[in-house]
């Protein structure tokens, strides 16, 4: 059977991502980098720009790519893990944050096979932990400093070079349709950040609409 648009343009979206190391990217980015590759797919396509934009949509109608702004900028959902996020839990030490073992998965190894069927709650609070070095975390970070921002948290904790350490945390998660967008992030401690993932559902609903208040009220200073 042969490729389809959709089908050729969704894989030079992760592959595109993949090389990049972020989800986000804006429409024009991805163009300046991949028209050529896509006009030598289908060269009796004239415009290959349009079809582009067009698939774009496609893929919006089918959740798997969401739209951040306005200014063309896109969020990959499809898949679990790109390369460097799969290679940064691999390397993490997560076991530790396990509730408790699975009936029979006591094993290392049995974990690790475990691990793509977490709970999409689980998986997310993972990501947001091991993967520090994408560029909405670090905008985050610039953007509402090192101090956990539920008031009154005195918890301050040090990385082993001195720098202060502080968990970026989507305020509405991307498994529940959230944005990979500076307005749906947060700065939260350690201790904070496994409340706004694990607590009960009042608690979880309380955090998440201060974090938004306060996140809107910051960004408008």
């Amino acid at each position: 059977m042969a490729v389809t648009w959709k089908q050729q343009i969704l894989a030079e979206i992760v592959d595109y991502c993949n090389a990049h190391g972020s989800r986000t990217f804006t429409l024009q980015e991805f163009l300046d980098e991949r028209l050529g590759l896509l006009q030598a797919f289908r060269p009796e396509n004239r415009n290959v720009a349009a079809k582009v934009r067009q698939q774009f949509q496609f893929l919006r109608d089918d959740e798997i790519l969401s739209f951040v702004d306005n200014h063309g900028t896109y969020t990959l959902r499809s898949i679990q893990y790109l390369t460097h996020e799969k290679e940064a839990l691999d390397a993490a030490d997560l076991w530790d944050l396990w509730e408790k073992e699975p009936d029979g998965m006591g094993e290392g190894s049995a974990k690790l096979f475990m691990r793509p069927y977490l709970l999409p709650e689980k998986r997310e609070h993972l990501m947001e932990t091991y993967v520090r070095d994408q560029g909405w975390a670090r905008e985050a970070r610039r953007t509402f400093g090192t101090q956990c921002l539920i008031t009154d948290c005195g918890n301050r904790f040090k990385k082993p070079d001195g720098k202060l350490y502080i968990e970026v945390h989507h305020i509405v998660p991307l498994c529940d349709g959230g944005e990979d967008a500076i307005w749906n992030l947060s700065v939260l401690c350690a201790h904070h950040h496994r409340m706004a993932h694990f607590a009960n559902e009042t608690d979880k609903t309380g955090i998440r609409n201060y974090l938004l208040k306060e996140v809107r009220g910051r960004l408008k200073v």
